[in-house]
């Protein structure tokens, strides 16, 4: 059998070679499971395996229902172009992504904001409740953008774009964009939605700056008894008129803690209606305590509009003012 000669004096047979390049364009990462592959604007449902690069499916919803629970399938969901139109996996109802160790990874060039692999609903349908969720557990999200915006003609309604009712999953690097037309400004629509416990997100951008917030009220909501859910180098991000608006809520039922860590919350300032959230953080009481730590807060009043024993901030956390670089030590942050 002929041999490809390596530079460094190692050999490798071609077969070998091929398998290794194979395994290379498929699988980051060993698994027992299934590779399925999505490609929005060429991908087929009926006449595609899914089973390779060559012949994708056309939807994660497909893709989804071929692959098995807690074996570590792995969806891709891969660009096709800089146009969102051409790279969009486009939804006429709520995915719920329900299938226990079932991995989803966008394939792009691995941007923070707007990602070329994109979940999002169709501009003629009518505003649903949720655009995404993942009530199943132990799954891995990366590299996602999930936009939920409709058309200015559609009724206003409440609406989540993710929402996170399982547990143990794990968010890298995706881009969570809800109340994404003024159509969906409404006092229960937020970008991120968990009620699930010991979920990670990591490397997140959750929210927009492109349309403004009047009568919604917050961004993320940690809801019913969610349990150590971690915030990990997120950019939080809002652009609102109402200064009671909350980067997160946070409901009485949570327990042990919520973490943010390395985290920016950052509300636009200086565009015309926009208004200085009082506090980044809406807080009641829970077992336990939201934990602060490192993060930076712009164009927000104050953590907590008033001190709450529930937020405990520590480390190197800043709160801009004006041209002052974090907080005086005489300032109360609240």
């Amino acid at each position: 059998m002929p041999y490809d000669i390596q530079s460094n004096g190692g050999a490798l047979t071609s077969g070998t070679l091929g398998a290794v390049k194979l395994l290379s364009n498929t699988i980051p990462f060993p698994t027992q499971g299934n590779v399925w592959f999505v490609c929005p604007r060429t991908g087929s449902d009926q006449g595609n395996s899914g089973t390779s690069p060559q012949s994708p499916f056309k939807t994660l919803r497909f893709a989804l229902s071929m692959a098995t629970a807690n074996q570590n399938d792995v969806v891709y969901l891969m660009a096709q172009s800089n146009t969102a139109a051409s790279t969009t996996d486009y939804q006429t109802a709520n995915l719920d992504w329900n299938k226990d160790g079932v991995h989803l990874i966008g394939v792009n060039n691995g941007s923070f904001i707007g990602q070329r692999s994109r979940v999002s609903q169709k501009a003629d349908v009518a505003s649903f409740a949720n655009l995404f969720t993942v009530s199943a557990n132990n799954c891995l999200i990366s590299g996602i953008q999930f936009f939920q915006g409709v058309g200015s003609t559609n009724p206003s309604a409440a609406s989540t774009c993710v929402t996170v009712s399982g547990a143990r999953n794990r968010f890298v690097n995706c881009n969570i964009m809800g109340v994404g037309s003024s159509s969906l400004d409404d006092s229960g629509s937020n970008d991120l939605t968990v009620s699930g416990s010991e979920n990670i997100f990591e490397h997140c951008y959750i929210g927009l700056d492109t349309v403004i917030r009047a009568s919604a009220l917050a961004g993320i909501v940690m809801s019913g008894s969610n349990t150590r859910n971690v915030f990990e180098g997120c950019q939080i991000v809002a652009y609102t008129s109402s200064t009671s608006y909350k980067m997160v809520t946070v409901a009485t039922g949570t327990d042990r803690f919520v973490k943010f860590v390395n985290c920016v919350f950052n509300a636009t300032p200086n565009i015309t209606s926009s208004a200085a959230p009082s506090g980044a953080i809406g807080i009641t009481t829970m077992n336990g305590a939201v934990i602060v730590m490192n993060c930076g807060f712009f164009n927000i009043t104050q953590i907590v509009t008033a001190d709450n024993t529930y937020v405990q901030a520590l480390a190197l956390n800043g709160l801009a003012t004006g041209n002052l670089i974090g907080i005086a030590q005489s300032v109360n942050a609240a």
